[in-house]
């Protein structure tokens, strides 16, 4: 069976679906896991081999070692199963056409990423405004436990970690492979949602997980609509990074919490939203 020139798979059990979707990310998951216990241990390792002095630097910028050797783990997690992605991404004809564009369809593409960037950082923000005034993030020890740890990073090399190491590790796994399996075997609707919400079950406590199934899902839609695995990479960097920068500052992040800035905000994904559907329509 053909689901908009995809085929079907109708055949296997359930139980060799759901083996299909979940292993990707077991096999990223303990990867990531080992890397960064046997990164630590090196680091720690490294400390008293090289003196005090850079024992006292480890120690003082201990946050953003911490940041770096989660992201080479990303990095490294990415890297297991990058094989199996690739073979999804073209078996979803995604890794870039190679046809040739007219002037007009390159500058309709470019209005569109335009779009789309804006979307992704007004619709984040504006989620994350909400879940404040709400008071959801103070209710999360959690939350505040990993909020300060990313908070703790220096700010290049947050945005090195958070808009670009992250976003491309994460997307690899949640719309490289797991999407592009459930959309196999599922169709378009329900792995769209799925997918979402186990991108918030990944983040491990109730505020990021709540953030992340809302943007997971327009993350993973993006995908769809777009039909270009950059889409989602762009679309998860630039969420990653407004929020990140806006939340870096504890007086900016205090001033930014209003209900009048997250109405405008949500206003502006609105807008953009309706801008995307009208250049759609153009193609």
């Amino acid at each position: 069976m053909k689901d908009n020139g995809r085929i079907k798979t109708t055949q296997e059990s359930s139980f060799r679906k759901t083996v299909n979707i979940l292993l990707p990310f077991l096999i990223y998951f303990v990867v990531h896991d080992l890397a960064q216990i046997l990164l630590a241990f090196l680091v720690n390792f490294s400390m008293g081999a090289f003196g005090n002095g850079y024992g006292e630097f480890m120690t003082k910028n201990a946050s953003t070692v911490s940041g770096l050797l989660n992201a080479l783990s990303l990095a490294i997690g990415m890297a297991a199963v990058w094989p199996m992605a690739r073979m999804e991404l073209k078996w979803a004809k995604v890794l870039g056409g190679t046809e040739t564009e007219t002037g007009e369809e390159t500058a309709l593409k470019t209005l569109k990423y335009v779009l789309l960037s804006i979307f992704a950082v007004s619709f984040a923000l504006g989620v994350n405004l909400l879940m404040a005034l709400a008071g959801l993030t103070r209710i999360s020890e959690r939350y505040q436990e990993v909020a300060d740890r990313q908070y703790g990073v220096a700010l290049g090399i947050g945005i090195l970690i958070y808009g670009l190491v992250s976003p491309l590790a994460e997307e690899v796994v949640f719309r490289g492979l797991i999407y592009n399996r459930m959309r196999r075997y599922f169709g378009k609707a329900l792995s769209v949602i799925v997918c979402g919400v186990m991108f918030g079950i990944y983040h491990g406590n109730l505020v990021q997980g709540i953030y992340g199934a809302v943007l997971g899902i327009a993350i993973t839609y993006s995908y769809e609509w777009f039909g270009s695995f950059f889409a989602p990479v762009w679309f998860h960097a630039c969420a990653n990074t407004a929020v990140f920068i806006a939340g870096y500052d504890k007086v900016v992040k205090g001033n930014i919490v209003t209900p009048l800035n997250c109405g405008i905000f949500m206003a502006v994904s609105v807008f953009c939203l309706l801008a995307l559907w009208k250049a759609g329509s153009k193609k």
